[in-house]
């Protein structure tokens, strides 16, 4: 199998990948060369001349969120080539046959994922580079040091993406280990899952690591209302967020699917939403694994909001509780400054959202294209094109449900623990400020956004001949 031949023969099969390596090494580079030319005119401008800790920290979170953009885009690479390995059953079965070794047919298709990354980094590198000339060109003679755009560490984020995508596209393909030869000898290949429920391991290791990500969490809740800021109290916090975290992403194919089947039993109402939850009931890892993308983005935006509306109103609180005495009227700059703050991250962590959706949306295509069968022959059985068009929405309206039923508690939990934890010694202790216009402009965009990005997966869908299918019968 010659990964190049491959591209070239079906180029539209590895779009969605192309969109998310964009996205991911624009972002990052963007980072970069922005938090230098922001850098070089708060030196100009002497706000910063003796102090680099601004920069530092806006440094440090720039890397942070790249790197959350960074491990979203593995994910919703490695599903791309696992469904990308999953439609090539019949031509992988039949190198097998032959004598191509799995492990060879694996090396070649990260050999792909490798090919489209390389050209989609470079062209969000030159991108980003002429953006932040303009942006230099705009400012004018109020950056008066150098700025080095072109340096060498600003090619670190695209690199970055090329190797993530790699080594992703090598792990995505990792079903082509479990393809036999014998199946290029049958007329009709059983187009098996290939998503087999997750290893008796992985869900030791989830419950392991929700059990302890838990008791930290709870301890830190408990040593909240000793009213006593401590060192231990806030890493207990973020190491107990980090581990009921990770737990969830390694116990994906175990918690997600059974939400996916109840949500998909709620919305069942009709036979179309039915047939939805049929086929993601069919599919609950690949799909699982689309899901997860969403969460950690939706989770990150609900944590944020929440965290920065609850330290803003019991600052606000506090300060109109002490009088004319208190801050002078200072409290309402201090809200200012809190929303604008809050505005720059949501806008950082908008980006993994951004590529999740397009996860979401790849997945529904590359499922389409491997159902070619199954949904001409509804079509046959008399489906009008509507109504599977809106089987196709349906399944991508229940999966992002799913993320939302998922992160929206989780984010609202980590907020306030975290805003607790700081703010008890000072207040004790107290509910959340839950900040619904975020929750409810995350969670509708992020549906608006899916139902929109399955209108491809659907039209391709409704071009499915029947006659083909029932040849293929």
């Amino acid at each position: 199998m010659s990964p190049l031949r491959e591209i070239r023969a079906n180029p539209g099969q590895f779009f969605p990948s192309v969109l998310v390596v964009f996205i991911a090494s624009l972002f990052g580079t963007t980072i970069m060369q922005g938090i230098a030319i922001l850098s070089a005119w708060l030196t100009s401008a002497k706000i910063i001349a003796e102090s680099t800790n601004a920069q530092n920290l806006l440094t440090v979170v720039g890397y942070v969120f790249f790197l959350i953009a960074l491990f979203v885009s593995a994910i919703v690479i490695a599903n791309t080539f696992s469904i990308i390995v999953a439609g090539r059953s019949r031509q992988l079965a039949l190198l097998r046959l032959i004598g191509a070794s799995a492990k060879r047919l694996r090396r070649a298709a990260s050999v792909e994922g490798l090919l489209i990354s390389v050209p989609s980094a470079i062209l969000a590198f030159a991108v980003s580079t002429a953006l932040s000339w303009a942006t230099l060109s705009y400012l004018g003679e109020r950056v008066t040091t150098h700025v080095g755009l072109l340096e060498p560490v600003m090619v670190v984020p695209a690199l970055a993406t090329i190797v993530v995508t790699w080594g992703s596209a090598y792990l995505g393909a990792f079903r082509i280990t479990r393809i036999s030869p014998i199946e290029a000898t049958s007329q009709a290949v059983d187009r098996r899952p290939e998503d087999a429920r997750a290893s008796l391991g992985a869900l030791t290791a989830t419950l392991l690591l929700l059990t302890m990500g838990l008791t930290f969490l709870i301890s830190a809740v408990v040593g909240a209302g000793s009213q006593r800021l401590s060192i231990m109290g806030v890493l207990l916090v973020a190491l107990g967020a980090v581990l009921t975290f990770l737990g969830i992403i390694v116990g994906h194919p175990w918690i997600l699917p059974p939400l996916q089947t109840l949500i998909g039993r709620l919305l069942g109402r009709t036979a179309v939403s039915r047939l939805a939850a049929k086929t993601i009931a069919q599919h609950p890892t690949r799909n699982a694994r689309t899901v997860i993308g969403l969460v950690i983005g939706i989770t990150l935006i609900v944590m944020f909001a929440t965290a920065m509306t609850t330290f803003r109103d019991q600052m606000v609180a506090y300060a109109r509780s002490l009088g004319e005495g208190g801050w002078n009227g200072l409290e309402d700059a201090l809200a200012d400054v809190v929303d604008k703050t809050m505005l720059f991250f949501l806008g950082l962590i908008l980006f993994s959202v951004i590529i999740a959706v397009i996860g979401v949306a790849n997945a529904l295509m590359l499922s389409v294209r491997q159902r070619t069968q199954e949904i001409g022959l509804l079509r046959a059985l008399g489906q009008t094109p509507k109504r599977v068009r809106r089987m196709i929405a349906a399944e991508g309206l229940q999966l992002s449900l799913t993320a939302c039923v998922i992160a929206v508690p989780l984010g609202i939990a980590y907020g306030w623990i975290g805003a607790l934890t700081l703010l008890s010694p000072l207040l004790g202790i107290f509910a959340p400020s839950v900040p619904w216009w975020v929750i409810i402009a995350v969670a509708g965009g992020s549906l608006v956004a899916v139902l929109a990005a399955s209108r491809g997966p659907a039209r391709a869908a409704t071009s499915i001949s029947p006659v083909d299918a029932l040849e293929a019968v």
